[in-house]
């Protein structure tokens, strides 16, 4: 059999369709058309699904070899002795004549040698590769650095893999603008420098998750196009000089800072003072005034504060126009640090992580009521908007305080995932309000 009929037989064909390709009347539109426009087509299928396409006729026998798309799946578990997704990568990347290669994307949930891995990505490296996407969950610890000099033509590098980077010098990528690391070792590897400095001049994503670095004092991420820096669950081994190591984001047209961390120890983060928007997501121990004092700038703020977040001090965020809080809100003492911080706040946004085993005592939810109301909620807010809203009386008491105490009001959103009855709308709308002008929706 044909090694690309073997193949085809992974793509489910109908008796009934299989007839009428092969009928002697069927016209063959697709053949007419140019053959760019063809590899265009079957480039855009998975790889798999384009090499089936062989056994149609003679004429489309060789015609997948010009697809410039690579997109290899391998979904399901396989016995380690049975070669045949690995087969079929090594005979499509051996056939393929098409002079560049735009995007090899890779997803398995098997475990491959790091010498036949690194084989694959040198042959499409070197036809200027655009797009690489390396997705493999059970891959030993792949070391991609042996490769990092061959990534110059890359516009888009996502690894989702066990990986190492090893850098001894500034790292230089100039056409990347889309860079996402998982689970990845970086490792500081210069004798001369305790800093690890990443040159991408057209960068505009860079995403981090679950990485460590290595033997570095300060990562500088040079990129002054950044638009969108996100950061989760990252940390820092064997600094040098401290136990922070710290990351200086090199980029004045950033828009937006995602950050979710755990140990305010191990991370430190710096960028220019123009950055407009910010999410973060903190939990598991005391966090310094410090690290907060970073984020001042912003004009819009999300913050997901766990139950056990703790801040001795917030700094003050003399620009924040909008603040969306995710908190446990039995301690309304967050809410009213942040509100106290927030001179000139229009808009606060609000949802709710309390357990559903909580229950909110009377004397806590008084105190709330009795809370003295900051200027910013008597003389600023204009718009309140509780998500996932939820009639009951720790909800009900936080809308009743800035209800009873924002003078400009205009707007108040109650969003919830569950119809409200008519009778729990009747007494909401029914609260006193301080301002004349506030009006309740409910969606």
């Amino acid at each position: 059999m044909h090694p690309e009929t073997e193949q085809a037989r992974l793509v489910t064909v109908s008796p009934s369709k299989k007839t009428k390709l092969c009928s002697e009347n069927f016209e063959d539109k697709f053949s007419s058309l140019h053959e760019s426009v063809l590899s265009r087509i079957l480039s855009q299928l998975q790889t798999a699904e384009a090499v089936s396409t062989s056994v149609l006729s003679k004429s489309w026998r060789n015609m997948w070899t010009n697809i410039t798309e690579l997109h290899f799946d391998d979904p399901k578990q396989r016995d380690p002795s049975d070669s045949r997704f690995t087969d079929f990568v090594e005979r499509v990347l051996s056939d393929i004549g098409s002079p560049q290669i735009n995007s090899f994307h890779l997803r398995s949930v098997n475990s491959y040698d790091e010498t036949l891995l690194f084989s694959w990505l040198s042959k499409v490296l070197k036809r200027n590769l655009q797009r690489l996407v390396v997705t493999c969950n059970d891959l030993e610890i792949i070391n991609f650095s042996p490769l990092f000099p061959s990534l110059v033509s890359l516009v888009e590098l996502r690894l989702r893999t066990k990986s190492i980077l090893d850098i001894s010098a500034p790292a230089l990528l100039p056409n990347l603008k889309y860079f996402s690391l998982e689970d990845a070792r970086i490792f500081n590897m210069s004798s001369v420098s305790k800093n690890l400095v990443l040159n991408f001049p057209v960068l505009e994503t860079f995403e981090a998750s679950y990485c460590c670095c290595f033997r570095t004092d300060t990562v500088i991420l040079d990129s002054p196009m950044l638009r969108i820096f996100e950061m989760f669950k990252c940390t820092s081994e064997h600094v040098p000089n401290s136990e922070v190591c710290k990351i200086r984001v090199l980029a004045s047209k950033l828009e937006k800072i995602t950050f979710s961390g755990d140990d305010s120890r191990k991370i430190r983060l710096s960028f220019p003072p123009s950055l407009p928007d910010a999410y973060l997501a903190l939990s598991k121990s005391e966090w310094p005034k410090k690290f907060l004092h970073s984020f001042t700038c912003v004009n819009s703020l999300a913050l997901e504060l766990s139950k056990d977040f703790h801040v001795i001090a917030v700094p003050k965020f003399r620009q924040l126009v909008y603040l969306h809080l995710i908190y446990d809100m039995t301690q309304h003492c967050k809410l009213m640090q942040f509100l106290e911080s927030a001179p000139i706040l229009e808009m606060l946004s609000i949802r709710d992580l309390t357990s559903p085993r909580s229950t909110p005592t009377t004397k806590s939810l008084k105190e709330l009521r009795s809370e003295e109301s900051p200027d910013c909620v008597r003389t600023m807010l204009k718009i309140l908007q509780i998500r996932n809203f939820k009639p009951n009386r720790l909800q009900i008491s936080v809308l009743r305080y800035v209800l009873d105490n924002a003078e400009i009001l205009g707007s108040v959103i109650l969003s919830s995932p569950n119809p409200i009855t008519e009778e729990a709308k009747a007494r909401i709308l029914s609260y006193p309000k301080a301002s004349p002008h506030a009006s309740v929706f409910f969606e």
